[in-house]
């Protein structure tokens, strides 16, 4: 099998039926297959799908694995020389997965390839980590040191994992997602590990793919607790104890300036800051308790799989 293709469903039947479609409707090769792995979605969901696509396979959770986890699943499952893992909000378009496929084949030393993500305006949408779990990436996020010096992310490190190819001889290499994870970072974690390793991480803008971004996500004020959450695992894995400290004590220093500088921006763009800002903040804040039980249950290396960092 030259492809498998690996999408996780949580009640989005109409999302994942509409993603595998495009797929079928764009990628004509014979010898790939599609593997949804649904986290006990309780719906119509297999229904639904496999009605319209009967040659599907379908793998059913008992509970809700999260997104990292689910893809595990699937990946024991897969049988490709090369396995792509899609949200079920992705449309892919013509070529997409040809081009991405082609030129993944051509370099050995790819470890993980991404293509441009579209909004469905055709905007383009983050595609991409620049400088993912660093300190340097905090900074970006501080008004006052980007007033006086305009600070810019430059170093591609990870992929979105809502649309991203691997090789299946990297992930017998260096491992398949961290179940530590939840939801969320995950994808960076395992870009780190491909990147350490001596692979490459490409993002290749010779293809396209529009993602209906977090459109499988219903409760947003919980996927911004998550996403922190989980974003501060990522800091403990990658830099120890003494980072996960500096990753908090700058993000509370950038709160506390940022919501004094905050005040002196454009006008134009001050309402529209001071939303992200109350949101970022309830975000990060809601987690407290949480945070300081990561150092104590979580350790550096993958997961063991006994146990998963989620909100409640």
């Amino acid at each position: 099998m030259d492809l498998s293709i690996i999408i996780v469903n949580y009640k989005t039947p109409h999302l994942t039926t509409l993603c595998i479609e495009s797929v079928y409707n764009t990628f004509k090769k014979a010898d790939f297959e599609v593997i949804v792995v649904d986290n006990n979605s309780e719906d119509d969901s297999e229904i639904t799908v496999k009605s319209k696509f009967p040659e599907v396979t379908w793998i059913s959770n008992s509970t809700n694995e999260g997104f990292g986890r689910a893809n595990n699943i699937g990946i024991k499952k897969a049988t490709g020389k090369y396995i792509l893992f899609l949200n079920s909000d992705i449309i892919v378009l013509p070529n997409t997965i040809d081009l991405c496929l082609k030129r993944i084949k051509e370099d050995d030393y790819i470890g993980v390839l991404g293509c441009i993500l579209l909004n469905e305006d055709n905007t383009l949408q983050k595609s991409v980590y620049y400088d993912a779990a660093s300190i340097k990436s905090l900074i970006v996020n501080n008004l006052l040191i980007n007033y006086f010096f305009g600070y810019q992310n430059k170093k591609i490190n990870a992929i979105m994992g809502s649309f991203m190819i691997i090789p299946r001889t990297v992930i017998e290499k260096v491992g398949s997602f961290d179940p530590d994870f939840f939801l969320y970072s995950e994808e960076i974690e395992l870009c780190r590990r491909i990147s350490k390793a001596g692979f490459k991480i490409e993002y290749f803008e010779g293809a396209k793919a529009y993602h209906k971004h977090e459109g499988s996500q219903a409760n947003k004020k919980m996927n911004l607790r998550q996403r922190f959450l989980s974003n501060a695992l990522l800091y403990y894995k990658i830099h120890g104890i003494f980072g996960y400290s500096v990753y908090h004590l700058t993000f509370i220093m950038n709160t506390i300036l940022n919501f004094i500088f905050m005040w002196f921006i454009n006008s134009s763009y001050r309402k529209e800051y001071h939303k992200e800002y109350y949101e970022t903040t309830y975000g990060y804040v809601s987690n407290m308790f949480l945070y300081l039980t990561i150092p104590i249950l979580y350790k550096k290396k993958m997961g063991d799989g006994k146990r998963m960092l989620f909100c409640k």
